[in-house]
C-alpha cells in the first residue's frame, strides 16, 4: 500500500497584501476565470501563487512557496454567496477548517495593513 504523508509548508512568502472594499474585491473576483473567494475568521480572500517555474518547483520541494498577492477585505460572517452593489454574485467557500488558512488570516491580521 502506498505510504501518504501530510507535511504542510515550512515557509510562506507573501510578496503584497492587498485590503480592499468589499465591492472592489467581489468586482475583481468577478473578472477572474475560477470567480470564488475564501473565508475565514472574518475576512473574505483570495490568494494568487506566482507563476511557476522551475526555481520554485524546487522552493516547493523544500517546503517553501511564494504567493504573489493576498487581496482581502473585512466580512463578519460567512454566507455561501455575496452580492456587490452592482448586483456582481460570487461564490465564498468557507475553509475555517483549513490550518493553513486559519494562520494565514491570523497572520494577515497581525500585520500594520489590516489596521488601515
Amino acid at each position: 500500500m502506498t505510504d501518504f504523508i501530510h507535511q504542510p509548508y515550512k515557509t510562506i512568502y507573501v510578496r503584497d497584501m492587498i485590503k480592499m472594499t468589499l465591492d472592489d474585491l467581489l468586482n475583481m473576483m468577478s473578472t477572474l476565470e475560477s470567480g470564488n473567494a475564501y473565508w475565514v475568521d472574518g475576512v473574505l480572500f483570495a490568494s494568487f501563487a506566482m507563476t511557476d517555474s522551475e526555481e520554485l518547483a524546487k522552493k516547493e520541494i523544500q517546503g517553501e512557496t511564494y504567493l504573489d498577492k493576498i487581496i482581502f477585505a473585512k466580512y463578519e460572517d460567512y454566507t455561501k454567496t455575496i452580492k456587490s452593489s452592482t448586483n456582481l454574485e460570487i461564490n465564498i467557500l468557507n475553509v475555517q477548517k483549513s490550518q493553513l488558512y486559519r494562520d494565514l488570516i491570523k497572520w494577515l491580521k497581525q500585520q500594520p495593513i489590516w489596521k488601515d
